[in-house]
């Protein structure tokens, strides 16, 4: 009891005002930190570059609109020399620094906030014997390669917006967060001489402390995120993949329904028409032979018809068509290879794309779950919440499965964005392994 009295009084302590001061402090330094590089830059540049040009119209005696344009010169020229300072490091420190400040904001406010970077393009030889690196010709493979790294890096739109960000953040975020620091400064270094206006300081940086990094929320909501191009430009991208993949989904089962036809319903039906044949034929010389032949017939049209059933099934399933998404997943856990339980809380039907994309990703978690995942029992939950129709599928098998490229998670994955929805898979190895497929909708 008094241990656990102690802890439940040290976690009060760390989630009262001291510890909020504390926390406050460190994410005010933190950001300070990452802020202050544009200023610690532009201003010795400034205040060295000024100290120069403004020296040369010290002593003018020339008349007012003379000194004036003479003084109007020497500041745009400090501005240049400030900018070419800024421009030379910020190539080297925008993308690191605004990466370090989106970790802070997923980490301090749950603001997720991903970007993508310029790739390097790989580097074509031509049939004069030069190689293309994208933009320009060069006589090596290896000038090539460099050539594309450089302009990947130092030519990426995202980048760029760092940049912004970096200015942007040293003239919002910088004053706010560094505010409660110098306040806490000067009233420590004042205490001794002024007491009280020493502790006025101080009170007044241990107050601003909790608050002064908040303003990194909606500052990084309007700098740290992609660029406009690049939002647009993953748009494109994914909807190409989408486009893609479904073409791709499209062409294999139409191969697999021509092969079902041509392996399955068709040699039957061809081996049905030569039996029917070779009766004919024996009907008047041998009926006993023909009414064998006649039999082995109508089993071979049974075995077509079922085959054709089948094939339909996994076309157009008709317990989909008749009964609703619930009750065909149902129906498909009656089937599965494991132990499978259902449970539905949706209320009524969702359109019909909707349904087909659901009910097929459940059939093939269930397959996987049996033959990949190798479990014993697994749980099917349909949900509907939020304007979202959501499917689950947890099972107790070795886990460890992901996304990665050309798995079958990753087509469920595109399948899934293609209705706007999204695939999450929590699979650690060892299981167990729980998949959501999420698509946006609407109820009839």
């Amino acid at each position: 009891m008094g241990g656990s009295t102690a802890t439940e009084g040290a976690g009060t302590v760390a989630n009262g005002v001291p510890g909020r001061i504390a926390v406050g402090l460190w994410r005010c330094a933190v950001l300070t930190a990452l802020t202050c590089l544009p200023v610690l830059v532009a201003g010795p540049v400034a205040w060295a570059g000024g100290s120069l040009a403004y020296s040369w119209s010290a002593g003018m005696t020339a008349a007012l609109p003379l000194r004036a344009l003479a003084v109007v010169g020497e500041t745009l020229l400090v501005l240049l020399w400030t900018g070419v300072a800024l421009w030379t490091v910020h190539p080297f420190t925008s993308r690191p620094l605004a990466g370090a400040a989106r970790r802070c904001a997923a980490r301090w406010l749950g603001l997720e906030l991903s970007v993508a970077y310029r790739r390097t393009r790989p580097v074509v030889r031509m049939a004069t014997g030069f190689w293309w690196d994208g933009h320009e010709y060069h006589r090596s493979e290896r000038e090539a390669r460099r050539r594309a790294a450089v302009h990947a890096r130092y030519h990426d739109p995202q980048l760029h917006w760092d940049g912004v960000w970096l200015l942007g953040a040293a003239v919002t975020v910088l004053p706010a967060a560094a505010l409660p620091l110098l306040a806490l400064l000067l009233g420590a270094l004042l205490t001794a001489a002024h007491p009280w206006y020493g502790l006025l300081l101080v009170a007044a940086g241990a107050t601003a402390a909790p608050f002064g990094w908040r303003l990194l929320g909606p500052v990084g909501r309007r700098l740290l995120g992609p660029v406009a191009s690049t939002r647009l430009g993953w748009r494109v991208a994914e909807l190409e993949a989408i486009r893609a993949d479904l073409t791709q989904t499209q062409a294999a089962e139409l191969e697999r329904i021509e092969r079902g036809l041509h392996d399955g319903a068709q040699a039957r039906l061809v081996a049905l028409g030569m039996s029917m044949g070779a009766a004919e034929h024996l009907v008047d010389r041998d009926p006993a032979a023909a009414k064998r032949l006649l039999a082995e017939a109508r089993s071979a049209s049974a075995g077509a018809l079922d085959e054709l059933r089948a094939l339909v099934r996994g076309i157009n399933p008709p317990v989909l068509v008749e009964r609703g998404l619930v009750d065909a997943v149902r129906a498909l856990a009656l089937d599965a290879a494991v132990e499978a339980e259902v449970v539905s809380r949706v209320p009524a039907r969702p359109e019909r794309p909707v349904e087909a994309a659901l009910y097929f990703a459940v059939a093939e978690l269930l397959t996987n779950a049996a033959k990949h995942a190798r479990a014993t029992r697994v749980l099917v939950e349909l949900h509907y919440e939020g304007r979202t129709l959501t499917a689950t599928v947890s099972d107790d098998g070795v886990g460890g499965a992901a996304a990665s490229p050309g798995s079958g998670l990753s087509g469920l994955e595109r399948r899934a964005a293609a209705f706007g929805g999204r695939l999450e898979v929590d699979s650690p190895v060892g299981g167990p392994t729980r998949i959501t497929v999420a698509v946006p909708c609407e109820l009839s």
